[in-house]
């Protein structure tokens, strides 16, 4: 079915797949690497703010020895952050006993107990962060967490007995990415608009390019083809020009043409002169004889009996001479019609039989019919007793003095089936395929070699058809099947 689609079709569903292809993959890598912007801005900003949130913790350490929880909400709440808090591991924290006292130790249980009643996700990564120093973010959603240790430092040594780049705690930032995930949404929206706006401007351009510069230049030569096989060689053919490979290929397509047309008049004038040349040979004979019978008549006092047989073999003379020019006037003419009605097969095969009857005893040649079926067909019985008449006179010319043709009739499955066997020398291998071809003769015999074309023609006008089997030295068989 591609195959049978026009040149434009063809394209269209061939590159707007691509095109729709490449603009679904140039939007997905687009987007993907928006998203891997976004991690890392998200990070950037993660980790600017946990330095911030570290540098007011220590500081608000050293100065008094405290962490205001409510420092830290309104930071969060500045800061349009979903959660801010600090994890801490008392046991790493180890604060010297100047300032542990119960007061400070129930805060930094109520701070570790807040921050084990956090997530599966904040605990594990967390405890992972206080454990290995190096911090950890991770996308939840459309929310972004990280996870930010605070080392010491030598600052911290005045309220912690540790070393300097331990971790003292984690501080905790999840803030949202909605306004990123819009805009890379957005991104993307737009970047597909575009992008699809500039796939269909260079669709639609290609294709009006395509139409002017290809398609409409094919059609031209496509018209100027149909006209040279209708055999216009004469006509003026409009062809497109140029110098690209469609306007080249016009200039050899016209070469080509005009090589055509001086091939096609010197093949008519060849052929013409050797179809002049056989007919010119095959009348000459029968005119001849009448020739030399009407200078025997006219000239030579003879009896009346050799008279009149000269007299009936000028007639049979003038009779051959008609009947080649009535077979060459119906197949070059095409005038050729049947008009199929229900008819006797037996009647036709009686009729057959008388007319090639007189041909066939004066050479000598026994006719037998068989009318296995002799009822009625839906046939041309005048085209069809003509059809067998010339295959019956074609075969005559294999067969030998004292041979045979067998005329049968028979049916098969609603076909009507018509043979015609001979026991003569058998048609030549060579010329086997030949012998349905107009003006083909293997043997000088009668006729200007249309008998088989003729027969051949008025059966296939009646849909159906016509088999040859053949072998030297064994005879010939021509099986006709019509529909009944």
């Amino acid at each position: 079915m591609f195959r049978n689609l026009s040149i434009s079709a063809k394209l269209f569903l061939t590159f707007v797949p691509i095109f729709a292809f490449g603009i679904g993959l140039s939007v997905y890598l687009t987007t993907v690497s928006q998203e891997e912007q976004m991690q890392a801005q998200a990070l950037e900003s993660a980790t600017q703010k946990a330095r911030i949130v570290r540098e007011a913790l220590v500081n608000m350490m050293v100065e008094s020895q405290v962490v205001d929880d409510r420092w830290l909400e309104r930071v969060r709440t500045v800061a349009d952050l979903n959660d801010l808090y600090i994890r801490i591991d008392t046991a790493s924290l180890r604060l010297a006993e100047d300032y542990m006292d119960s007061s400070r130790t129930v805060r930094l249980w109520e701070r570790v107990q807040k921050a084990q009643a956090k997530d599966e996700f904040d605990n594990r990564y967390g405890a992972e962060v206080l454990t290995t120093g190096k911090q950890q973010w991770l996308r939840i959603g459309d929310n972004f967490r990280a996870m930010i240790p605070f080392a010491a430092e030598k600052k911290c040594q005045r309220c912690h007995d540790v070393r300097i780049g331990d971790v003292l705690g984690v501080a905790h930032i999840e803030f949202p990415l909605t306004a990123i995930i819009k805009a890379n949404e957005e991104n993307a929206r737009r970047t597909a608009f575009i992008s699809g706006g500039i796939a269909l401007l260079v669709i639609g351009a290609g294709f009006v390019f395509f139409r002017s510069l290809v398609q409409r230049p094919l059609k031209r030569l496509e018209k100027a083809a149909e006209e040279i096989g209708k055999g216009e060689m004469s006509a003026e053919l409009d062809l497109p020009e140029g110098g690209d490979e469609v306007g080249r290929l016009a200039s050899s397509f016209a070469r080509m043409r005009q090589a055509l047309r001086q091939s096609q008049e010197s093949m008519r004038i060849s052929t013409v002169g050797q179809v002049a040349a056989s007919l010119v040979q095959d009348f000459r004979s029968p005119i001849k004889e009448i020739e030399q019978i009407l200078s025997e008549v006219r000239t030579t006092t003879m009896e009346n009996a050799r008279r009149d047989e000269l007299l009936v073999t000028a007639t049979e003379a003038a009779h051959l001479v008609n009947r080649m020019t009535q077979d060459l006037i119906d197949y070059t003419s095409g005038s050729i019609r049947v008009e199929k009605r229900l008819s006797s097969v037996g009647k036709m095969l009686r009729g057959v039989a008388a007319s090639v009857k007189p041909d066939l005893d004066r050479q000598e040649i026994a006719l037998n019919v068989h009318a296995a079926y002799d009822a009625s067909a839906m046939i041309d019985p005048e085209r069809t007793l003509r059809a067998l008449d010339n295959i019956i006179s074609y075969a005559a010319n294999y067969v030998p003095a004292g041979g045979a043709i067998t005329l049968r009739s028979d049916a098969a499955d609603g076909r009507l089936i018509l043979t015609i066997t001979d026991n003569g020398s058998g048609i030549p291998s060579a010329f086997r395929e030949k012998i349905f071809e107009p003006f083909v003769k293997v043997v000088q015999g009668g006729g200007v070699g249309l008998d088989l074309a003729l027969a051949k023609k008025i059966i296939e006008l009646q849909r159906g058809n016509i088999a040859l089997t053949s072998e030297e030295g064994q005879g010939t068989s021509y099986t006709i099947t019509l529909p009944m």
